[in-house]
């Protein structure tokens, strides 16, 4: 599987899982907040709008709360400045066989050392979103009686969670 087909191909591609998961963080610490207190609201807000039959990804749904899109289906291409960078410019530095050779083994080299970057940064979220994942199923449990805004602000963020899980589970499973 190529770097561009999976959920996460750069590391930036991966801020928005960061976020979510200190977003549950604060969610379990403070009983007290709800969507319009937190600074993903919109994003909380579009996840509300979701249904969970529908086949979405984990960064359409956050891009659409951002307002970085204006459809929560549309595919957000990501921000892939190495490959973008050999691919456009590997034929003017190889001059000659030796230099392509060696500009070739080097953009080979940059792609396995970024991919094995991506790789350990998704494990350790993941492990961090299935522990958050598992607290806020229990705290919904706990807070059944809490007010609608805030079982709305636990769910949204649970979605969030569980979408973020299913992709870095799938790009984990990748060789």
């Amino acid at each position: 599987m190529l770097l561009s087909d999976l959920n996460f191909p750069t590391l930036n591609a991966l801020k928005p899982v960061e976020i979510v998961i200190a977003e549950a963080s604060r969610a379990l610490k403070d009983q007290h907040r709800v969507i319009s207190s937190s600074e993903i609201a919109n994003v909380l807000r579009a996840t509300r709008q979701i249904t969970a039959e529908a086949d979405i990804s984990f960064r359409a749904i956050y891009a659409y709360g951002t307002g970085k899109s204006s459809n929560p289906e549309e595919y957000i291409p990501p921000e892939d400045v190495g490959s973008t960078f050999v691919g456009s410019h590997l034929p003017y530095l190889a001059s000659g066989p030796i230099e392509g050779l060696l500009a070739l083994v080097g953009s080979i080299f940059f792609l396995v050392f970024r991919r094995k970057k991506i790789k350990q940064k998704e494990q350790n979220l993941y492990a961090q979103a299935i522990a958050k994942e598992k607290s806020l199923r229990e705290q919904l449990q706990l807070e059944a009686g809490a007010s609608q805004e805030r079982i709305d602000y636990l769910k949204s963020i649970l979605v969030l969670l569980t979408y973020a899980l299913k992709e870095l589970k799938q790009d984990l499973t990748v060789l």
